[in-house]
């Protein structure tokens, strides 16, 4: 064999042997990119049993409560039966759910399979209801889980704020788990975007319910879009399909990409930071100038005053900012830069003395994907590599908020109080 055709059998060899190594490992690497295009598989491929459970609003908290969950193709109806708690002799009532086919090429384990939806209606405020999801057909339900709507009025409440999940749901939802043991029955978990790694990749969203079983179902996903839901797309529609979210947002906004709703008597407003528009700012604005609410949030992906060195979302503050300042945002829950950090509160783009007079701006994380941090003259606490969730406390008579950030260990790494 001549010298040209050993270096060709060579070279040939080399490139083998470096394919069969990368290979067990490509769909890590391109998804860490967002670039992921390839077939892989679920670790929970859907069965003809209901699972993923899962709570959102599409409408009024006090009244009306969503139910999703998914199956296989072998099941084509889809109920929720529900009852007051406390009324076991009671027979349940009953709703059909919607289903829609959720179609993956590219998950050959589970190409196919069904997401129903059904919202409850006309449910009394303040009343804890219990509920199962399944099929009448084949008798087949999840297991009673029980969930509460909100007052009518305002009362004491708590709720749960992450950011990033996106990559690492092994440590995640452990981490989740740990918010909720801690906070007794918070009334919902906001998540800040990048709720996945790669939004148009079921697989990826199957971890993500998987991590979260047992919290979802009793306690509202309170979501919003990152860049990584979109993966780069125009529209993340995986986000729209998984879950049943408020329809009412800006004129001429996709649906469920950004909406409100009042919990006792607290504001919320969820943006979608990846398509600032000045439509977006219009209905913001009326939001924000028509409420009564004691409290005023916001929840939104892109940071207003970022954490890492190099990213500046001017657009975001420019659109954002000054409707916060001038109706009195109380706090800003935002992701994407995955270092915490808390601003000191701002108005203008300034430093002020207390959050009587500005806004606190939060970027947090709880994934397992960290950044670097850079100092600014506009952070009061800041710390990188470190998962944590938030538990903010909302308490009357009197009107007094408690926000406290928490570490895998439980430990209070940041805290602060405001009353009203």
């Amino acid at each position: 064999m001549d010298i040209s055709r050993r270096l060709f059998f060579a070279i040939f060899s080399l490139l083998v042997g470096m394919l069969f190594a990368v290979l067990p490992h490509l769909e890590t690497i391109l998804a860490a990119t967002g670039d992921l295009a390839i077939v892989c598989t679920t670790d929970t491929p859907a069965t003809e049993r209901p699972d993923q459970v899962t709570l959102t609003w599409s409408d009024d908290p006090r009244t009306t409560q969503a139910v999703q969950w998914r199956t296989d193709c072998s099941v084509s109806d889809g109920w929720v039966q529900y009852r007051e708690k406390g009324n076991d002799a009671t027979t349940p009532s009953e709703l059909e759910a919607k289903s829609a086919l959720i179609d993956d090429a590219n998950l050959p384990n589970d190409l196919r399979n069904y997401r129903f939806s059904a919202t409850l209606q006309k449910l009394r405020p303040s009343t804890s209801y219990l509920y199962r999801a399944g099929s009448k057909q084949k008798d087949l339900w999840s297991d009673w889980a029980e969930f509460r709507t909100a007052p009518e009025g305002a009362a004491p409440f708590s709720f749960v704020y992450m950011g990033d999940a996106q990559l690492g749901f092994d440590r995640w939802g452990p981490l989740l788990h740990a918010a909720f043991e801690r906070s007794p029955k918070p009334a919902f978990c906001a998540l800040a975007g990048d709720n996945v790694n790669v939004g148009n990749h079921r697989n990826l969203w199957d971890e993500l319910f998987k991590a979260s079983a047992g919290i979802f179902d009793r306690y509202p996903l309170v979501p919003t879009l990152g860049n990584h839901d979109y993966s780069k797309e125009e529209d993340p529609h995986l986000y729209r399909q998984l879950l049943t979210l408020p329809e009412k947002g800006p004129q001429g906004a996709m649906p469920e990409h950004n909406y409100s709703f009042q919990y006792g008597n607290a504001l919320f407003v969820v943006l979608d930071s990846n398509r600032p528009t000045q439509a977006q700012a219009v209905w913001l604005e009326d939001l924000l100038s028509h409420t009564d609410a004691v409290w005023k949030f916001a929840l939104y992906h892109h940071p207003m005053y970022s954490s890492k060195g190099n990213r500046d979302n001017e657009e975001v503050r420019a659109l954002y900012g000054q409707l916060f300042d001038k109706y009195h945002l109380d706090i800003a829950m935002q992701g994407h830069d995955h270092a915490y950090l808390r601003t000191y509160p701002m108005r203008a783009g300034v430093r002020v003395n207390s959050p009587a007079e500005g806004t606190v701006y939060v970027v947090s994380v709880s994934g397992s994907k960290y950044y670097s941090q850079d100092a600014h003259d506009y952070t009061q606490v800041g710390f990188t590599d470190t998962s944590v969730y938030q538990i903010i406390d909302i308490s009357t008579n009197p009107n007094r908020l408690t926000y406290r950030t928490y570490d895998p260990q439980g430990t209070v790494k940041d805290e602060f109080s405001i009353t009203k």
